[in-house]
């Protein structure tokens, strides 16, 4: 809409920048402080809802993820000494996408949407080890990631491994996972 509003010059006069100002201030983070105050008058636009009803292409999913997902390990203490480690697979968006999350936890059939209180953030989360197994993983190695975000999820499946063949993790095990932990997401070099 607003490369349609510029195609045709109309961005040029105060009219035209509002227009694109009521587009703007409908996506994303909207508009900032100082465009607000400058323009008091702008009010977003109602965008179209056009999302399907279901989500038909497992790679768009895959593309989803590789943008906006996220595999970590959360080691869990007791009396200050990791015990056990959890897998959580997730990916976060702003509240107003919920749908969205919704479409996606009914395609990966499992997991859960959280919405914290403190934020205008949803996130689909899978915490649950056997879906860990039986459904996240078994989809990223079908539907394999392009970006960096491929390394932590091979680190996510090493990991998995290791938690699956062992019952009692020993020092050397903790360590282990520790050290891969430590090398993923934004720690990644």
């Amino acid at each position: 809409m607003a490369l349609s509003i510029i195609k045709k010059k109309e961005h040029l006069d105060i009219k035209g920048m509002k227009k694109i100002l009521t587009i703007k201030a409908s996506i994303n983070r909207g508009l900032s402080q100082k465009i607000k105050d400058y323009f008091p008058d702008i009010i977003p636009i109602k965008k179209p809802f056009n999302f399907k009803s279901e989500i038909v292409d497992p790679y768009w999913i895959t593309g989803f993820v590789d943008a906006e997902g996220c595999f970590y390990i959360k080691p869990v203490k007791r009396k200050s000494k990791v015990v056990r480690f959890s897998l959580v697979f997730s990916i976060s968006q702003h509240s107003r996408d919920l749908l969205l999350m919704d479409h996606i936890l009914h395609y990966m059939q499992c997991g859960l949407i959280e919405e914290p209180v403190s934020r205008k953030e949803i996130r689909y989360v899978v915490y649950k080890f056997s879906d860990q197994l039986n459904k996240v993983i078994p989809f990223f190695k079908k539907y394999p990631l392009l970006s960096i975000k491929h390394l932590d999820f091979l680190d996510f499946y090493k990991v998995s491994s290791l938690l699956k063949e062992k019952d009692n993790l020993k020092e050397k095990d903790i360590l282990n996972i520790q050290l891969i932990k430590s090398n993923m997401n934004k720690y990644r070099k």
